[in-house]
């Protein structure tokens, strides 16, 4: 049930707290829309991890220039979780083709290709840098991860490399 107040929005990010109602939260926050931003920015800093990673879930699918902006910081969780989709929803364009993000990127995804400790999160900046945002920056960085010993991070890149050099990039 969607929330009728501006209340209702914080509310719902509070429950983000609690296993058993946060995907019915997530969802009533997407269906809120715009409505919903001043919530989930608050929710980004949020003491719990699990509010931080779920509020840029929804930022995958609701957001505007300010929220994607609010959503750098968290490139740099302590918890992977929130990083992995800080990265996806900062980069993925494909569910807010009509936004314009105000961050150039590209060098937040090379930095956490090359400094993040997680796998999942770097194969997330990878797929990203391949699929997303084709820029010439990021050659050099997919090139050095053929030698990655994870074969799903080298894949992704291999898979990257092709695609830009389809668009004249090498």
């Amino acid at each position: 049930m969607a929330p009728k107040s501006h209340s209702d929005s914080h509310a719902l990010v509070e429950a983000l707290t609690d296993p058993a109602s946060r995907f019915a939260s997530y969802q009533a926050l997407v269906a809120l829309g715009e409505a919903s931003l001043p919530a989930i920015r608050a929710g980004l800093g949020h003491g719990n991890w699990q509010v931080r990673k779920w509020s840029a879930m929804v930022l995958d699918r609701v957001a505007d220039g300010e929220s994607l902006a609010a959503l750098v910081p968290l490139m740099r969780d302590p918890k992977a979780d929130v990083r992995l989709w800080a990265v996806h929803s900062l980069a993925c364009d494909h569910c807010k083709s009509e936004i314009e993000c105000p961050v150039d990127v590209v060098p937040h995804l090379i930095e956490r290709i090359e400094l993040d400790e997680s796998v999942r999160v770097r194969r997330m900046a990878t797929i990203m840098l391949g699929s997303e945002h084709l820029d010439p920056r990021a050659v050099p960085v997919l090139r050095a991860l053929s030698g990655e010993s994870d074969a799903k991070l080298r894949a992704h890149a291999e898979r990257a490399l092709e695609r830009y050099a389809a668009y004249g990039l090498r």
